[in-house]
């Protein structure tokens, strides 16, 4: 057994990631509220600014962080839950493809790996966080109907008024998205590092930690191209998670239909600049912290 193999620790990998990622999500929580907004706003099309500014002028600065709560269980545990997933099912596809190593390198195969198991560790993840997110969702829009007190109180009156399914009803849709965009996220992710560190010259510095700016630069680029792919569904999904399922039957049909009806085929491209410039940064507290860990405690995918 290698010494690569004696470290692997994934335990330590999701530990450390999900900490960053939560450091990560209270510091850009406020953008992500602005994002919810722009996608919610029905009349017209929202920049930025413009979202900020809905919200600071007409309500306050401190409604920027309504729903702040969810920060926890809407980051740490979920991104937690997928490195872990991620590593194991990475470490497990190695050993299945090792048949096509050749003079004990690890096959460029691999790099296609993530394609299976970013999907498959996203699955664990999203049954940890779309109740969470849910909540989060309505808690930003500041609205009376939705004005839960916390977290606990506020899964308590959806289920009690929706009932606990409502809390998942939106899981599918979630999915979707999510998988679409941490499958490519992490693809892109892995392609960008392999091509960095195949750069080396000496062969000792290959299973070493990117440098500080070579993963902000990957993780940005990675985390840009994904989320702009992805950011339609995210759309639909804020829609879907504001409707009241006692006063209003949930149909996605019918919001894609009404949204490109009242709104145009540019309300699919609501909050996109916002969410890429979220995801984008977001990324930066995670991903180095992610590569630093997995250069000594993860699985190399291609040598």
């Amino acid at each position: 057994m290698t010494e690569k193999q004696q470290q692997f620790n994934p335990l330590l990998i999701a530990f450390y990631s999900g900490l960053a990622s939560l450091v990560g999500d209270m510091v850009m929580f406020p953008f992500d509220t602005i994002g919810t907004r722009i996608k919610a706003h029905k009349s017209e099309f929202l920049g930025m600014k413009q979202g900020y500014d809905l919200i600071v002028k007409n309500e306050g600065f401190k409604y920027l962080f309504k729903g702040f709560s969810t920060t926890v269980m809407g980051s740490f545990v979920p991104y937690g839950s997928y490195f872990l997933a991620y590593e194991y099912m990475n470490s497990y596809a190695i050993k299945i493809t090792k048949g096509l190593e050749k003079d004990g390198k690890k096959s460029k195969l691999n790099l296609l790996i993530p394609l299976i198991t970013s999907p498959l560790a996203e699955a664990v993840s999203v049954i940890t966080y779309i109740p969470f997110d849910t909540l989060r969702t309505r808690m930003q829009m500041n609205v009376p109907e939705y004005n839960y007190k916390g977290i606990f109180s506020g899964l308590m009156e959806i289920s009690r008024k929706e009932g606990w399914s409502r809390l998942f009803q939106a899981s599918y849709l979630y999915l979707a998205s999510v998988v679409l965009y941490t499958t490519f996220q992490m693809w892109f992710y892995e392609l960008l590092r392999y091509q960095i560190l195949k750069k080396r010259i000496d062969p000792t510095l290959k299973n070493q930690p990117l440098a500080i700016h070579q993963s902000i630069i990957a993780s940005m680029i990675s985390t840009a191209l994904a989320a702009a792919l992805v950011n339609p569904v995210d759309f639909i999904i804020t829609r879907y998670q504001l409707v009241d399922s006692s006063q209003q039957q949930l149909s996605v049909k019918k919001l894609v239909q009404e949204a490109w009806r009242l709104e145009g085929k540019k309300a699919f491209l609501k909050g996109l600049g916002t969410r890429v410039f979220l995801c984008s940064i977001f990324s930066v507290f995670y991903f180095p912290v992610y590569d630093h860990f997995k250069s000594t405690y993860g699985t190399t995918l291609a040598d």
